[in-house]
């Protein structure tokens, strides 16, 4: 159909309005110049080529204008619309400095993504005459920097500029919003920007107008929608882009300066999960790029806004934790997830091992596992549950992780039920925690073969808070301590233990009768702790997870997969290029022991047992079959001692082969070899509708109010190193002012 007139125009989209989505419908637009009012020059639109992506006749023929109306091509009928003229211009917007409506990217496709013309590179061929300015008054400063969509050659005035290098800002006419506190947000960061004010003159659920908070000055913009609604966007109808306000000096607190703003102009500071941008930082840039002063709560609550919008919601988090373990599981193969919810749906617990880190525990890693708990920094608090091993070249194997609401026995039953469910009864199995009470018992619950020891770091602290020992007597008590913890022998432990009970009778019973010897010493364990003996390497798994524990509780899971993928990438490839039979690690530690048994002498006892004499070390009695020594360092790490180095190198056995498969180069590339796979952007998620439907709340608990605590509380007799105080009344160091007792001389004038 011919289209003549604005009436046709309105036809034609009544009856396009019947088109499912409002879809895109092509509208072939020829221009001819027009004779305006008197005394105002015409203006004859260039036509420029437009060559749809879509079947049509003749379109090497047909043009698209450069300035068109909104009303030309989206628009259905409504009755509130303003009375336009032929360009689509109010009648009441016509005055001395008028902003053109031009064409932009938005105004070339409608609001559903399904369109084809948004594609077209035709439309950003514009040419000299596509945009015209009106020509400012003397007294006027330049105009705010918003997007015209223009060439740069001639297009106007040089103190128009349009702002082109920073695209997240630009506002133009035409361009489409989904939501009016979108386009709120976008002309607050302009403002906030370019250091001008405006106030909100109307704000309905079609219209909205704002002007600059100059009474003198004849900026303003506005933004209509056809109707209320949903999914019908709002579009920037007009801005009059000049400011009259004989460059005002703004004060620092002018209404533009909100958090939610800068938060959203610092966001991209924390895209890398390990930036750390304090509410500091943010006052410095600030002060430094915009010449705004900030206080530290308006700061603080900017990166809380722009953590939330790289990082998303805390409380939405746990409602994306069972669409995230699908696509995890999916894309992962073997991998396990479990959550528990109460009856409500509140957040309970959650569980995840990755399929390659447990394809990897089960054949290649030596079995001692470290569990521990730390707190979370998030808003709803609670615990984050790890589980850690030694690969064989010593490092770090994070084999599961879990959330939980907090610490107590059934969430600690919990997850060591879905940790079995993984591992299952491997034997030999060793589980090392702290001393907790709700960890032992429901370790002996859930494993019935595995063995549970202690950290005897933990068990040291206990005793220097519970017995007030001197630091002289601490001295003396704590390297004791130390060398009965890692003991071999049993003969050597023992005098270890005589040397406690003479330096302090009270802490060497609490340890043999309380605490138990079989729990926390290499030696009287009943199984093989190998050369683990404390949980370090659970908590060194907290302290690279310090800062993620204060992210949404899905985003600190796929922190913990981000690790692992890197990791997993770079150790495969670093154990591929190792040289020697054992890691790296165990080939330095049987080197120097290669040199101390050089210098021993080996006597047969028969043709697998040989007695190993050293002049500065203890004998030892080598059974190369059974793998075996007196001093029980082979038999308790599965590494080579230097007493059966020294009985190898005399008969020309080959000692490698005596070492324990786990610390071979082979295993460690075996144990990285399955790659931890992405899950990708969260739009391109497929998800089964029951699974789309799971609604997860967060825990009952409500937060508290406050600043969230990110300090731990240190453990009993743990050493901290603390801030010194300072008294501000007498100033002597130990105490505070409310606490100060020293009596101040009084002066008298």
């Amino acid at each position: 159909m011919d289209i003549c007139d604005d009436e046709m125009v309105r036809v034609m989209l009544h009856m396009a309005s019947d088109v499912a989505n409002f879809g895109c419908i092509p509208i072939f637009v020829t221009t001819s110049p027009r004779v305006l009012s008197e005394g105002i020059e015409p203006h004859v639109d260039t036509e420029t080529s437009f060559r749809a992506n879509m079947s049509g006749p003749d379109n090497d023929e047909e043009v698209l204008p450069r300035t068109i109306s909104l009303q030309q091509y989206y628009f259905p009928i409504h009755d509130n619309y303003d009375n336009i003229d032929d360009n689509g211009v109010t009648l009441q917007d016509v005055g001395a400095t008028v902003f053109p409506i031009t064409t932009s990217l938005e105004q070339q496709y409608s609001p559903y993504h399904n369109n084809d013309f948004r594609d077209n590179d035709d439309f950003h061929n514009k040419t000299e005459g596509d945009n015209v300015y009106a020509e400012p008054s003397k007294n006027t400063r330049g105009g705010t920097r918003f997007n015209n969509n223009g060439d740069d050659g001639g297009a106007g005035p040089s103190n128009v500029p349009s702002f082109q290098h920073e695209d997240e800002y630009d506002i133009s006419v035409g361009k489409l919003f989904a939501e009016k506190n979108e386009f709120i947000l976008q002309l607050r960061k302009v403002a906030f920007r370019d250091k001008f004010d405006f106030k909100i003159a109307r704000s309905t659920t079609t219209r909205f107008e704002a002007h600059c908070c100059s009474e003198s000055c004849k900026w303003r913009i506005r933004a209509t929608r056809c109707s209320n609604e949903q999914n019908v966007p709002w579009v920037v109808k007009r801005i009059d882009n000049v400011h009259t306000c004989h460059n005002e000096v703004l004060v620092d607190g002018r209404h533009q300066v909100r958090s939610r703003v800068v938060g959203h102009i610092i966001a991209e500071k924390y895209i890398q999960d390990k930036r750390i941008y304090t509410p500091n930082d943010i006052r410095a840039d600030m002060q430094q790029e915009y010449g705004v002063q900030l206080t530290y709560q308006q700061a603080y609550r900017a990166r809380e806004v722009g953590l939330e919008i790289v990082r998303g919601n805390h409380a939405e988090s746990y409602n994306l934790l069972p669409k995230y373990s699908h696509v995890l599981t999916t894309a992962n193969e073997g991998t396990v997830t479990h959550l528990e919810q109460d009856r409500d749906g509140n957040f309970l617990y959650y569980f995840v091992a990755l399929g390659s880190t447990i394809k990897g525990f089960m054949q290649y890693i030596r079995p001692v596992i470290t569990v521990d708990g730390t707190h979370l920094k998030g808003l709803y608090r609670g615990s984050m549950f790890v589980a850690t091993c030694l690969d064989g070249n010593n490092q770090l194997y994070p084999l599961a992780i879990g959330i939980m609401d907090s610490e107590n026995n059934d969430a600690w039953e919990w997850l060591m039920m879905k940790l079995h469910g993984v591992i299952g009864d491997r034997p030999e199995l060793v589980i090392i925690s702290y001393r907790c009470t709700a960890i032992r018992r429901a370790v002996l619950k859930v494993f019935h073969n595995a063995t549970h020891g202690v950290c005897f770091y933990h068990v040291k602290g206990n005793i220097k808070s519970q017995f007030r020992m001197s630091k002289a007597l601490w001295d003396q008590f704590e390297p004791a301590f130390i060398n009965a913890a890692k003991a071999y022998g049993h003969e050597e432990f023992k005098r270890q233990l005589e040397g406690l009970w003479m330096i302090h009778s009270g802490a060497a019973d609490y340890l043999e009768n309380n605490v138990g010897t079989c729990n926390w010493t290499r030696s009287q364990f009943e199984g093989r702790r190998y050369s683990i003996l404390t949980t370090n390497i659970a908590e060194s798994v907290n302290t690279f997870m310090r800062e993620p524990r204060k992210f949404p509780v899905t985003h600190l899971v796929d922190h913990f997969r981000k690790t692992l993928q890197q990791w997993f990438y770079d150790r495969k490839i670093m154990a591929e290029s190792m040289t020697t039979r054992l890691t790296t690690w165990a080939d330095e530690i049987v080197t120097e022991r290669i040199t101390i048994a050089e210098r021993m002498i080996v006597r047969p006892v028969s043709p697998h047992r040989f007695q190993v004499i050293s002049g500065g070390l203890k004998e030892g009695l080598v059974d190369l079959q059974k793998r075996t020594c007196s001093c029980r360092v082979f038999q308790l790490d599965q590494l080579v001692c230097a007493h059966a180095i020294a009985a190898c190198l005399t008969h020309r056995v080959d000692f490698i082969n005596l070492c324990s498969d786990f610390y071979t180069t082979e295993s460690l590339a075996m144990a990285y070899a399955q790659p931890v796979e992405l899950v990708g952007d969260v739009a391109d998620w497929e998800v089964p509708d029951e699974i789309q439907e799971m609604q997860v709340y967060p825990p009952v608990e409500a937060p508290p109010p406050g600043r969230r605590k990110e300090l731990r509380i240190p453990s009993a007799g743990e050493d901290v190193d603390r801030r010194t105080v300072r008294c501000g009344r007498c100033h002597e160091l130990g105490h505070n002012r409310k606490r100060c007792k020293n009596p101040i001389a009084l002066t008298r004038s």
